[in-house]
């Protein structure tokens, strides 16, 4: 999981009442006398929570790891959308519920088909923390229907693939969700290469085991955008016949590899000393800045100039650099192409510290706001489309 687990501290932050029914329903840690337990002051649960056998205590575990990982701003808002959607009667509920621990463990106990899509949409928001999505678009503007075949179809294609060039994904499973603005996911789980690590058994004796973990690949398809996003470990040689092989599979198209022509983000014309960046009043940006940019020169890409920008400086500083030391003697604008572009932006505040979102792009398809929070998401890539960048 992307955010940092300790099962003493979020058993520590959730209420009494709640652990009494998660454990009530699982009939474990009935000796508990939940009624005098004083609020949050679970240690106690945590001491007979760990008492119990391995298989249950592990099963316990995970659906922490997972109210863990709901329990912030990303994972709440995740959360909240998933009721909103599902369970439109139920919000006022979810709502009402302090904490966000408890907002996470009360959608598990009573919602708990919108607690199980929310933690795999968190999960794939949170894979590629930091990382890049790679982006095709052209594709169709329209709904898909997904059938098991589908699944099953593009699960075998995946391994096929896997097998015959890296040796391993004898077995792939693949999981559909729709999302509530109808993005459609699909997680792909591929068998990792074998791998041998000593463990505990039950009796706390020392063991070899081995064991095939899993890795994963995330598709998005948008309908509304004609657009697939795919997060998989490794470069272009990886990327397009994964595109494709889904193109084929879940959309019924057979595709080209991308060719040069058809840039998900065109971000040469952020070299121009009179850049605009208008914004959605709505979104309440207070302002935008470019923070890096790095460039190519265009007849011998292998040399390349980066420029970060003073973060305490003028908004514009990184136009003052370009202005400064890109000019018609020593480096002509016309002779250099933007590939990568960090931007960031500041949020009107009621009070306090402004919130800001940084986020990066480059060309000619890759861009980390898929794994901002959902909320962040959705602006970053309404500004992508308002500035040009994005089609």
């Amino acid at each position: 999981m992307a955010r940092q687990f300790n099962p003493k501290r979020v058993l520590m932050l959730l209420s009494s009442h709640l652990l009494e029914e998660f454990f009530r329903r699982r009939a474990e840690l009935t000796e508990i006398p939940w009624s005098k337990l004083e609020q949050f002051d679970n240690l106690i649960v945590y001491d007979a929570w760990q008492a119990l056998p391995e298989e249950r205590r592990r099963q316990v575990q995970v659906i922490l790891q997972d109210i863990n990982e709901l329990a912030d701003e990303r994972g709440l808002a995740v959360l909240a959308q998933e009721v909103q959607w599902r369970y439109p009667d139920r919000l006022p509920e979810f709502a009402a519920v302090e904490g966000r621990a408890d907002k996470a463990l009360w959608t598990y106990l009573y919602l708990p088909q919108a607690f199980e899509e929310a933690a795999l949409f968190a999960r794939a928001d949170a894979l590629a923390r930091g990382r890049y999505w790679v982006k095709r678009n052209s594709l169709p503007h329209a709904p898909i229907t997904v059938t098991l075949d589908k699944r099953e179809a593009l699960g075998s294609k995946l391994a096929a693939y896997y097998r015959l060039m890296q040796g391993r994904g004898f077995f792939c499973q693949v999981d559909h969700l729709q999302r509530a603005n109808g993005d459609d996911y699909f997680f792909a789980y591929l068998d990792d290469y074998p791998d041998a690590r000593l463990v505990f058994d039950d009796t706390g004796r020392i063991r070899r085991h081995s064991e095939r973990g899993v890795f994963d690949n995330v598709f998005v398809f948008s309908p509304t955008d004609g657009t697939l996003e795919l997060y998989a470990k490794g470069g272009k040689e990886l990327h397009t016949p994964l595109q494709e092989i889904f193109c084929k599979e879940a959309l019924g198209l057979d595709v080209n590899p991308t060719a040069p022509d058809k840039a998900a983000y065109h971000l040469d014309g952020l070299t121009s000393l009179y850049c605009n960046f208008p914004t959605d009043p709505a979104d309440r940006i207070a302002e935008v800045r470019v923070r890096r940019l790095r460039m190519e020169v265009r007849d011998q890409p292998r040399r390349k100039v980066t420029l970060d920008s003073d973060t305490t400086g003028h908004k514009n500083d990184i136009y003052d650099m370009i202005e400064r030391y890109l000019d018609s003697e020593h480096l002509p604008l016309n002779k250099v192409r933007v590939t990568l572009a960090t931007f960031r932006l500041t949020f009107a505040s009621d009070g306090g510290k402004p919130k800001t979102l940084t986020f990066n792009v480059s060309h000619p398809n890759s861009c980390d706001l898929k794994s901002k929070p959902e909320e962040m998401r959705v602006i970053g890539e309404r500004c992508l489309k308002s500035w040009g960048i994005a089609q």
